[in-house]
Order: C-alpha cells, then structure tokens, then sequence
C-alpha cells in the first residue's frame, strides 16, 4: 500500500528538486565551504539515489523511481570520468619496474616500529612523505639510512612541517620550489636510460570559506611548476581533495596527467600519486597495518616507451 503523503504531487516535485539540488552541487559545487565538503560525499550521494530508486519501485511511485535512478546515473557518469579511465591495468612489459610510495606523517599512529616497518616493508624504489616533523624527520632518516642512502628533507619555517624524498636511486638534482612560504620538493632520478622526475606536494585543507582562494591559488602554482617539467615525472602528496574533486580534474586535464588509483569508495582518501603519459601505472595498493587501513599509497610503474621515443623525435624538429 502506497503512503498518501508520498502520493502528493506538489511533495513529489520538491523530492525531484532536491535530488536535481543535490546532484548539481555535487557535480559543480560553488565555492562555499558547506557545498565543497558536501561534493567530497558524492559516492555516498550516489548510492542513496540508488536507494531511493528501489524504495520507490517498491512503492509504485514511477516518477520518483526515474527521478532517483537519473541522478544516480548522472552521479555514475560524472565519478567514472573522473577517474582513471581504464578498468584494468595495462600489461607488465621488458622495461623496468619503478615503485612510489607516498605517505603522510600524520597517519603514523600506533608502533614507530611497526610503522617503520611497513614503510620498509612496501619496498619502494622512492618514498615521499608530507607534515614531517623534525622528529619524524631525524628518525626516519637514521632508520631508512641503509635502503633508502639517498634522502632530501624541507621544512616550512611556519610550522615545521616538512616534505621528504627518501631513494634507492641516486638523485641527480634536487629542486625545493616555493609558492609563498609553501614548498614543493622534486628530485631527479636516473632510472637506466631515463630520467624521471618526482615531485612531493601538500596542499593545506579547505578548513574555512577563507582558504578556498588560497588553495586555488596553490594548485594554479602546482600547475605552473609541474608545466615547466620536460622528463617523465611523477607527481604524489596529500592534496587534500578527493578523486573527483574540481581542482584535481582541472590539475589532470590541464597536464594530461594519469590517476593511479582506479576508484575510491566509502573512505574518501586524499593522497594521490598522478604521471605523466609518458608512464603506465601497473599497479596500484593501499599500505596498511594493524594500527590504521590507510597508512599509505603505492604505485609501479614501467616507461610506456612509445610516448618517450615519441617525445624525443618531436625535440629533434
């Protein structure tokens, strides 16, 4: 039997509406603190919708049932294109195998042990760390000493949190960039016959209507120093935005850069490791222990060398 109230037409289209609302703001979200928050939820805006849909099948409401099931369709849509495109990942190939990992500091709770350990125990080639402490700082360089030789470390004088790349490979040059006070921190590496550059990023959070404008203007630097990159490079950090967020997908599309994360669910992580075209991510994990689910990223990587030889014949004319 179908509620009376749900009957009411004039109920009906303000559900419509809201659900039109919601959508909408979730897709393109103004630039107000509340309405940016609410966009980081859109996987669970999405699987409501879905909800909704079969509640009103079930109801017999035909009109919010379509209504329900288009916005969650639309939701589908926009999150697959904001994603890497590809389902599977691409097939290993001869070239060399080139691991990243990416961590921020602050998820180092529980066991120092434990959690050296696990960093240890990815066996990355390079290791980018954000929000290190001095302390931090000074143990992870004694205790990655013997793995990891070759390590750089830059802390923002105002309040010592600090960006580090920690390597197997030789550094080749190292290059501290600064918008404002704020540093980005890239290093090259001579992997065989290429030379791939990383660069280690933190973009501060959204806390308030107030650093919206700053964290536009942060990634509009990014964009600007990542540009003026001409080496394969990899790009990880906590950016501190979701997948599909605005300023990732304008950071994505304006580079032609790569996700290495297929999807994200319910968790709604912010670290990110995106390459250049001129990579193929292999594969792709989330670094855990017994004391967090997410301590940290991993990617692998192979030179796609169709694009290098691509770009090196360009150069040449």
């Amino acid at each position: 039997m179908r509620p009376k109230l749900i009957r009411n037409t004039n109920l009906q289209w303000a559900i419509i509406a809201g659900l039109a609302f919601v959508v909408l703001i979730s897709i393109f979200p103004p630039e107000f603190t509340i309405t940016r928050i609410g966009a980081k939820y859109a996987i669970h805006t999405m699987f409501t919708c879905l909800f909704m849909g079969l509640l009103f099948l079930t109801l017999r409401q035909k009109r919010l049932m379509f209504a329900s099931f288009i916005a969650c369709s639309f939701l589908c849509v926009f999150l697959k294109n904001a994603t890497n495109n590809s389902f599977s990942l691409p097939e290993k190939t001869i070239e060399e195998v080139f691991d990243i990992s990416q961590y921020n500091a602050s998820s180092f709770t529980g066991n120092v042990n434990v959690n050296l350990n696990s960093i240890l125990e990815s066996d990355a080639d390079v290791i980018s760390i954000q929000e290190l402490t001095p302390d931090w700082g000074s143990l992870l360089k004694s205790n990655l000493k013997k793995e990891y030789p070759y390590q750089t470390i830059v802390y923002r004088m105002e309040d010592f949190l600090g960006l580090g790349i920690f390597s197997k490979l030789p550094f080749t040059d190292i290059d501290t960039i600064y918008h404002g006070d704020i540093p980005n921190l890239a290093v090259k590496i001579n992997n065989g016959a290429d030379e791939i550059t990383i660069l280690s990023s933190y973009i501060y959070p959204e806390i308030s209507s107030t650093d919206i404008k700053k964290v536009k203007s942060r990634f509009n630097a990014l964009k600007n120093c990542i540009s003026q990159i001409n080496t394969p490079f990899i790009t990880c950090g906590d950016f501190n935005q979701v997948q599909w967020s605005s300023h990732l997908q304008d950071l994505k599309k304006n580079l032609d850069l790569d996700d290495s994360r297929r999807f994200q669910f319910f968790n709604n992580p912010t670290d990110h490791i995106f390459f250049s075209r001129h990579f193929n991510c292999i594969d792709f994990q989330t670094i855990n222990n017994r004391f967090t689910n997410h301590l940290g990223i991993k990617g692998s990587y192979q030179i796609n060398r169709n694009q290098v030889d691509a770009q090196k014949t360009a150069k040449k004319f």
